[in-house]
């Protein structure tokens, strides 16, 4: 399949905001009651800065690469950004390039493959992107094709499993109303890209998180495309074909824009749509609260990495303002 020559859209992202942190100015931190936290990890969250060097964004992507975190493009409201940033301690961030080889997007994807950082996709207001980038610097980036097999998407999730590249889901506006994907792709090159399955077991859906865990494959929540209603759903996978639900009504509540990662062998879920809990599982089945209110400002399109043990999350928005705050717990 190849996309379709994209229009000029307006969007609008589909994330359902609730309130949270109306009132504050940025980089305030709410006052709130915080519940007592059932263990340490993923409870007790400290600020490493409440206004990183970057500009303030979301639907940015970051990984850890070369012990150290970083921030790539994103969007402030008004500006599309490819910028890339890294941090070793998540308090002082420098900026490794203004403007990247890659066209300025977000909600994008971005993997550690082959010892390179890699972009997948995203969207900048006009272009849907399919396009596919690596770094293995963070300041020179190469385009290893302009045209994916795939349609061009946001949204989407990628990760690196068996030694190849994913991408699973997402959505283009390019398709009326709104075409939104269950499709799963699979690269070794990031050139040549080999449809896994065009329609997964699971919902098609956008803003939903994907991790590896127990040699498998994990899609957790998002955005309903039948329903426009967010998801607290969770499947597997151990060839990206073949998918299986593990539940189809987690403990959390249903969201999308939030972040999942690997820590501590277990799958976390950490805020999105407007919340700032925090939750965990060993086995995708069973969800149990680490806390109901954490330190941060209720958020979405965030990023969170596993990084110098410690759990980390990196600005977002929160429904009044796009964030640059960064925070870790141990």
């Amino acid at each position: 399949m190849k996309k379709i020559a994209a229009g000029f859209f307006a969007v609008t992202m589909l994330f359902m905001v609730v309130s949270g942190c109306k009132n504050l100015k940025p980089p305030s931190v709410p006052t709130m009651a915080t519940p007592t936290p059932v263990s340490n990890s993923g409870a007790y969250w400290t600020d490493a800065t409440l206004s990183a060097g970057f500009p303030a964004r979301d639907g940015h992507s970051s990984v850890v690469f070369n012990n150290k975190m970083w921030v790539i493009g994103g969007f402030n409201g008004t500006f599309y950004y490819s910028d890339v940033w890294n941090s070793s301690d998540g308090a002082t961030w420098m900026q490794v390039t203004g403007t990247a080889g890659f066209p300025p997007r977000y909600s994008h994807t971005s993997v550690v493959f082959n010892n390179q950082m890699w972009v997948i996709g995203g969207f900048d207001n006009v272009n849907f992107y399919d396009d596919i980038w690596n770094s293995s610097d963070g300041a020179t980036w190469t385009q290893v094709t302009g045209t994916a097999a795939f349609y061009g998407r946001l949204g989407h999730t990628s990760v690196v499993f068996n030694n190849q590249m994913w991408v699973i889901g997402g959505i283009n506006y390019n398709f009326f109303p709104f075409y939104f994907f269950n499709d799963v792709w699979s690269s070794n090159n990031g050139n040549t890209w080999t449809q896994v399955t065009g329609t997964a077991g699971f919902d098609i859906r956008a803003w939903h998180t994907s991790v590896v865990y127990n040699n498998m494959i994990w899609v957790i929540a998002g955005l309903d495309g039948n329903t426009n209603s967010n998801l607290n759903d969770v499947w597997n996978s151990s060839n990206g074909a073949t998918w299986t639900q593990s539940i189809q009504t987690a403990g959390f509540s249903p969201r999308n824009g939030h972040t999942s990662i690997v820590y501590n062998n277990k799958m976390w879920v950490i805020a999105g749509s407007g919340t700032n809990d925090v939750w965990n599982s060993s086995d995708g089945i069973i969800w149990t609260q680490i806390i109901g209110a954490a330190s941060f400002c209720p958020r979405y399109g965030h990023t969170s990495v596993a990084y110098n043990n410690k759990i980390w999350v990196i600005g977002g928005n929160n429904g009044s303002f796009y964030l640059n705050d960064v925070w870790w717990s141990q």
